[in-house]
This record gives structure tokens, sequence and C-alpha cells, in this order.
């Protein structure tokens, strides 16, 4: 509830009606005064972060479990159960790339971008040496665009170096990267199933869900991992192949229970979107590799 003074001035600043009561009756808009402290600021970001509460708070623990119940809910007209889906959503993605782009991931640091001195002395050694092999060859044959611009990240970076910034660079990037996917992940959703009993707006809410307790469970993961250091967060880790399962698993429950059709049918529809989406995900993942790789 706000507690802003009320404008003496009756009249809406938003669309000009007559305001008899703290809110405009038209628009909507508080009639208060527009200049506001400190303390209200501080005061009114509280009170919006806790009323984020029952509908985003409430949300969380079924993004970790059960993304399927909140898509459920939504779809049979409780609107107001839970955080709007884009918006729960959106407000997930900023989080996750706030974490992203905070934490270096310094187990793949040390290994891919500091390395041994050893190793630095012979990468070193071995660029000199191709540098002189492709400086002849350039007499001979002109490189393309591909290959220049590799060589130029070669005069400043060793291969294990550019590796790991493309590597560093896309993890960053996750949530930007999921984003692209989500709408081609609902269409083949939406191929799948009965375009009469399922909406390509249903299926979307089922996916707006789905993507956001993947980017959840990634993003806890890896706060907890550099807080405590518990496990080494290499993309082909133990741990890494855990949290890929893990999150397959919940994907393959939640496609269960939203759909609720028999075994059978589920099974072979998941093997159809499946195959769909890895070709999807090859396909935005080579060119969103090109893109990292022509700004690193």
């Amino acid at each position: 509830m706000s507690h802003g003074k009320l404008r003496e001035d009756s009249t809406c600043q938003n669309c000009g009606d007559s305001v008899l009561v703290r809110f405009c009756p038209s628009c909507g808009q508080e009639n208060t005064e527009t200049k506001k402290s400190f303390h209200y600021l501080f005061t009114h970001f509280l009170e919006d972060l806790i009323h984020y509460d029952s509908s985003f708070w409430k949300a969380l623990k079924y993004l970790l479990i059960q993304p399927e119940k909140l898509s459920l809910t939504y779809l049979s007209g409780k609107r107001q159960a839970f955080m709007a889906p884009v918006r729960l959503f959106i407000f997930i993605n900023i989080i996750s790339f706030i974490i992203f782009n905070s934490f270096t991931f310094k187990e793949i640091e040390n290994k891919y971008l500091k390395g041994t001195q050893s190793e630095l002395i012979i990468e070193t050694k071995n660029k000199e040496s191709k540098k002189i092999t492709k400086n002849s060859a350039k007499q001979e044959v002109n490189v393309n665009y591909l290959d220049e611009k590799f060589n130029k990240l070669e005069e400043k970076y060793t291969p294990t170096q550019i590796m790991f910034q493309a590597l560093h660079k896309g993890l960053q990037n996750l949530p930007k990267w999921l984003f692209l996917i989500m709408p081609f992940f609902a269409f083949t959703l939406w191929l799948t199933h009965n375009k009469k009993k399922w909406w390509y707006f249903d299926h979307g809410i089922f996916t707006f869900h789905y993507f956001a307790s993947f980017l959840l469970i990634s993003s806890l993961t890896t706060l907890l991992n550099q807080i405590f250091g518990l496990f080494g967060y290499e993309i082909h880790g133990y741990f890494g192949i855990f949290i890929f399962l893990f999150l397959n698993v919940i994907f393959i429950k939640a496609y269960f229970l939203f759909y609720k059709e028999s075994w059978m049918k589920s099974i072979l529809k998941l093997f159809v979107i499946y195959f769909l989406n890895t070709l999807i995900f090859v396909s935005t993942f080579i060119l969103f590799f090109l893109y990292i790789f022509y700004t690193i």
C-alpha cells in the first residue's frame, strides 16, 4: 500500500480526468506528489520486493521441481496465483545474466586462460612457428575472412586462451541464447500436438515456465559453486553432466504431467521433439559461436 502524499490538484496527471480518491477511476494512476524523498524510494523498493513475494517467491519452489504446475494453474484461469509467465521469465533471465556475468568460472579460467607456465611457453613457441609458416603461405594464397579473424586473434592469444574466451562468453550469454531458441522450442511442441486442443499460446506458456526453470537451476548451481567451491564447474565434469540430466528429467516429467497423454504417445512425441530441437540447438549454437568468435 502506497503512503505517498496526495496532490491538492484533483486532476489526473496521466489522463486529465477528475480524481476524487487516491487512484484515478479512468486510468488507475495514483494521484500523489511526483517528487519523492529518498526514504520513500527506499521503502517503496522494499514494498515492491516484498510484493514480488506472493506471486514470485511462491513460483520459485515450483520452478525447481514442478514448472508444469505453474503452466496448468495459469491456463486454468487462475492468473493471479503466480507471477505472469513472461514477467517471471524476464526477471529470472535478468538474474541469470547478472550471475553468469559476475563470476568468471574460476576453474575453467585457471585451466584454460592462465594455464601452467610451461604450457604457455610451448603454445607461444608453436604460435611463433605457425606465424612464420602462415606469413610465407600468405604470399601465395589469399586467406578468407574466417582465417583472417583467427590470425588476428592468434597474434594476441594462444589457441587455449581463444577457446576459453569463446567458452566463457558463451556461458555469460546463455540467457540471450535461450531467449532466441524459445519460439522454436514452442513451435516443435505445437507441431506435435492437436492444433484444436492446444494452441501455440499454451505451448508458449509451458515453454516460458520450463526455460525459467532451466535458467533458475543453472544460476543457482553456478552461484552455489562459486560461493562454496563445491564442484568443478566444467562442461564435461560430473557435476555438469548431473545438472544436464536433472534438467532433462525435469522437462520430461513436466511434459508428461502437462499434456497428460498416454505413455506410448508421449514417448514417441518426445523423440520427435528432441530430434527437432537438437537440430535447432546445433544450428543456433553454430551461429551463436560464430557471433562470439567475431566479437572476441
